[in-house]
């Protein structure tokens, strides 16, 4: 039983594989695309591979729960189509015990993906963003174009146009208020270098705003302190769902610490963390479907339908996310609910076929 184990997972793992190459593929072709129409400065071909390959790891994780529900289509589709699930129907191996060794490569695959989110997609991520960034010159304060970064700290409101993960700042603006909200001062700096317990400002303009009057005055350097660190400015640098779990959950502490809303690092953390389950809960669906619905169809509508079912279950997630916001239930559930609907679909379809 274990060869047999062994080969049912196998089919699954590799149809898997190459569902993942293929979708990531594509995707990485799609990405080099738009980030040509982004060319500027010193951001050529060349750097845009750069950071088309930097960002490979994150499309994967985004893509695993539709790409192993397609994958355990196609894996146990072959086998159906073979006839092999029959033998083995036949012989008296349950549903149960082929869907074990189909959820064993998916296991696998759930931890490698978290393991990839929370190490490898906010380090490669602060690299490539900062990478394009400066090569694009949006270090120059004069080029104001982009989103650039911002951050907040007591009364005082900061933006960065880029950020290099060694310590480096360029195109600083600080924004000062006081606890009228009223802006007191503006400071701006071509550039910031980390010096171990303060940062040393470059090329500095200081606009001091009264009732009555305006001071402007200029320095070449000036030592400037605050709790920001290079360390935490990897929260600043990325997306909420490009940080690592720990640090979502860190940083929404933080921010309800200080009054502010957390809601989108939450949804975040909520849908890291449930991934794994998500993944569980389409595959189990996927496999109702081989002993269900679609035993007797082509390989080709089985793709097809592991492709809807998982934009289905994907466009739910993203809908749910901002009702969370919007009619102030827990975030959690916005992860949960498309998870529930898929498991309980599965649960119903498998017992409907055994």
């Amino acid at each position: 039983m274990r060869q047999l184990d062994s080969y049912i997972a196998r089919n699954v793992f590799m149809a898997t594989l190459v569902v993942i190459v293929v979708i990531v593929g594509l995707d990485a072709i799609f990405t080099l695309v738009d980030e040509l129409d982004q060319l500027k400065g010193d951001y050529q071909f060349l750097q845009a591979l750069e950071f088309m390959g930097l960002r490979l790891p994150r499309r994967a994780y985004e893509y695993m729960p539709m790409a192993c529900l397609i994958g355990c289509l196609a894996g146990l589709g072959s086998m159906a189509a073979n006839s092999e699930l029959t033998v083995m129907r036949a012989a008296g191996v349950s549903v149960a015990r082929i869907s074990m060794a189909v959820l064993k490569p998916m296991a696998l695959l759930m931890i490698l993906s978290l393991l990839v989110a929370e190490f490898a997609i906010p380090a490669l991520e602060r690299i490539a963003q900062s990478q394009k960034a400066v090569a694009q010159g949006r270090g120059d304060l004069l080029s104001n174009k982009g989103k650039g970064y911002w951050h907040r700290e007591g009364n005082d409101f900061m933006r960065f146009t880029a950020v290099e993960p060694g310590g480096v700042l360029h195109g600083v603006t600080l924004y000062q208020f006081d606890d009228e909200h009223e802006l007191q001062r503006v400071r701006t700096a071509r550039r910031a270098i980390y010096q171990r317990s303060h940062w040393q400002m470059e090329d500095v303009n200081d606009v001091f705003l009264a009732a009555d009057s305006t001071r402007v005055s200029h320095l070449d350097n000036i030592n400037w302190k605050t709790e920001l660190s290079p360390d935490s400015l990897s929260v600043v640098m990325v997306e909420p769902r490009d940080m690592s779990i720990s640090g979502l959950f860190s940083y929404a502490g933080y921010l309800q610490k200080q009054g502010l809303n957390a809601d989108n690092y939450l949804l975040s953390f909520w849908r890291k963390v449930t991934q794994p389950l998500g993944t569980f809960a389409l595959v189990v669906l996927g496999i109702s479907f081989i002993f269900g619905p679609l035993r007797a169809v082509t390989p080709g509508y089985r793709i097809f339908s592991g492709i809807l079912v998982g934009l289905v279950y994907k466009y739910a997630e993203e809908l749910l996310a901002p009702a969370s916001i919007v009619f102030g239930f827990a975030p959690i559930w916005a992860s949960i609910i498309p998870i529930g609907g898929c498991f309980a679909a599965g649960v119903l379809l498998m017992r409907k076929a055994g």
